[in-house]
């Protein structure tokens, strides 16, 4: 009776180990507990600092005219074979310098803004003009516990800490998933905030959606130095041996 009881008890510590561990392991637990309402999160617009280098691509009925701003993108493809991207960096004063428009204020706009203050601009010269912005310069750093640690250069101003991981080739199993930090400069100074992965409520967060230049770090977990995320990924299947093992015991006594 006392080893049926010894090797019950054997069972259910596997067994709760076992679901414990999941439960870390996986994204957002409680999200049926969210309503759809719950998860809104607008994301803040990108707004240019010094040192942000713009794409400015204007377009008008002649395409002299057009060529003056976009010189490589109206006569293709380089020697080489591939476009060069090429723009407009904002110097340490906030401003640009557009042929025919001449300096224009941008630090603190968002990308749609300076769509509009170039258009103003060029309209008092050029009739009938078109104008797009984008941001060349948009990056983020992945560092830490994850597959392929790096900056990833973004084209998108709509970009989430799950794209940030997913580029990095997400976590490793190793990887603490409660404690990501994001490190991020606003106005020349930097700040920080915790995202867990576990909870649901991070939907939510002001650093889900990542800005240019944030830095997202994955803590490594307690289980790093135990071995390499190689090895802790055969841990389930040990576990479900060992469980399998301990009911065939129980079962001949």
């Amino acid at each position: 009776m006392g080893s049926r009881f010894y090797y019950s008890a054997i069972v259910m510590f596997i067994l709760l180990t076992g679901c414990s561990s999941s439960k870390k392991l996986t994204y957002f637990n409680d999200i049926s507990t969210i309503n759809g309402g719950d998860t809104v999160n607008i994301p803040q617009q990108l707004r240019i600092q010094t040192g942000d280098v713009l794409q400015i691509t204007v377009t008008t009925i002649d395409k002299d005219v057009s060529m003056i701003f976009n010189p490589n993108t109206l006569s293709g493809p380089t020697a080489g074979g591939n476009n060069i991207e090429q723009g407009y960096v904002v110097d340490s004063t906030g401003n640009i310098i557009l042929p025919i428009a001449g300096r224009i204020y941008v630090k603190g706009l968002t990308t749609a803004g300076v769509t509009e203050a170039v258009r103003q601009a060029l309209e008092k010269e050029i009739r009938n003009v078109y104008v797009s912005t984008r941001l060349l310069n948009f990056k983020v750093s992945v560092l830490g516990d994850v597959a392929r640690p790096g900056s990833y250069k973004v084209s998108s101003e709509r970009f989430t800490i799950l794209d940030a991981l997913s580029m990095a080739g997400d976590l490793n199993i190793t990887a603490k998933r409660n404690d990501i930090i994001v490190i991020r400069e606003v106005n020349g100074v930097k700040n920080y905030g915790t995202v867990n992965l576990n909870d649901a409520k991070t939907l939510t967060s002001p650093y889900y959606y990542l800005g240019n230049n944030d830095v997202v770090y994955v803590k490594p977990g307690p289980n790093r130095s135990f071995g390499s995320s190689k090895t802790l990924l055969l841990l389930p299947a040990i576990l479900s041996f060992i469980s399998l093992v301990t009911t065939i015991v129980i079962l001949r006594k």
